[in-house]
């Protein structure tokens, strides 16, 4: 999931100002004690953020998502996916973002907590946050164009992430199945992040995060956070 599927659950699961901060930058922070960088209620958007990411990448519509992707896309099928989401997500903002109203609307709300932050982002976010709304990124996802120039913008990042501009190809290759994935993909989060409690889920999250290894520098998630458009 991209970053207006991260703002729906964040919404969904009843996020506070601070906690939009959070979860808008949780891939640009690093490290296991976010609570003590970033405070309590930035630190809990950074956890939710981080356990949509689980979540959303271990559910079965992803995996089968991955896997059609794959043929054209190759390892970076994951990266195409998340994009795709937002795309299934904006173009359906209506009956998928149950509560949040339109999607020109909500955008400029997000945009506009955030902007109230800006200066607490760190600079990988600040740069990203300009350029998502300068660009119109986040209702523009609904666009066929806007998906396939940040899928090719993003193919740019890295010398092996070239197949990464052929995802909304493949995703027109299979678009009616792609979209059912995502829309169940949706309709799960959207179940799994009203039933958080932000709090339990902080603490879940930070003990789990203290006992797992480090990630590694080939792990996908680990790729995917580089590929920003």
């Amino acid at each position: 999931m991209n970053y207006l599927a991260h703002m729906v659950v964040g919404a969904w699961a009843g996020l506070d100002d601070q906690g939009v901060l959070g979860n808008f930058m949780g891939d640009a922070v690093k490290g296991r004690d976010v609570e003590g960088m970033w405070g309590v209620d930035v630190g809990r958007g950074i956890r939710l953020h981080r356990a949509i990411d689980d979540v959303s990448d271990r559910h079965e519509a992803s995996r089968e998502a991955r896997a059609v992707l794959r043929a054209t896309c190759g390892k970076w099928s994951g990266v195409v996916w998340d994009v795709l989401v937002d795309h299934v997500l904006a173009s359906e903002f209506d009956g998928l973002a149950t509560g949040c109203g339109e999607l020109k609307g909500f955008a400029a709300g997000q945009e506009a907590v955030l902007a109230r932050q800006r200066e607490s982002m760190p600079e990988r976010s600040r740069r990203f946050f300009d350029a998502m709304v300068a660009h119109g990124w986040l209702a523009g996802y609904r666009e066929p164009t806007t998906v396939e120039a940040v899928l090719v913008a993003m193919s740019k990042r890295r010398v092996s992430a070239g197949p990464v501009a052929l995802g909304w190809e493949a995703f027109v290759k299979d678009e009616a199945a792609l979209k059912e994935m995502g829309r169940v993909l949706i309709r799960s989060m959207e179940a799994w992040g009203k039933a958080q409690n932000l709090v339990s889920l902080t603490e879940r999250h930070r003990q789990t995060m203290l006992s797992a290894p480090a990630t590694r520098p080939g792990d996908a998630r680990h790729k995917q956070h580089r590929l920003q458009p």
